[in-house]
């Protein structure tokens, strides 16, 4: 099963940082209702066919967000 490491950083919170599946992160996001994500999938898409990567909302914006994750090796 593949892990994540992921940071959320949302203006005017502390940053979340975590290390779940992808199913986790999707969980997080639907938790959250961050503007203009919907479904949460398309924007952990990319984080699912990537080891890392970034996404931001709005950069600059009044409601900028962003998640930014790396594939992470998990033994069990």
């Amino acid at each position: 099963m593949t892990h994540y490491a992921w940071t959320i950083e949302v203006k005017g919170r502390k940053p979340i940082q975590k290390v779940t599946t992808l199913a986790g992160l999707v969980e997080v996001l639907r938790i959250l209702e961050l503007p203009d994500v919907a479904p949460p999938e398309w924007v952990t898409f990319e984080g699912g066919n990537a080891d890392h990567g970034k996404y931001t909302h709005n950069e600059g914006g009044d409601d900028e967000w962003s998640l930014t994750w790396t594939k992470v090796g998990m033994r069990i």
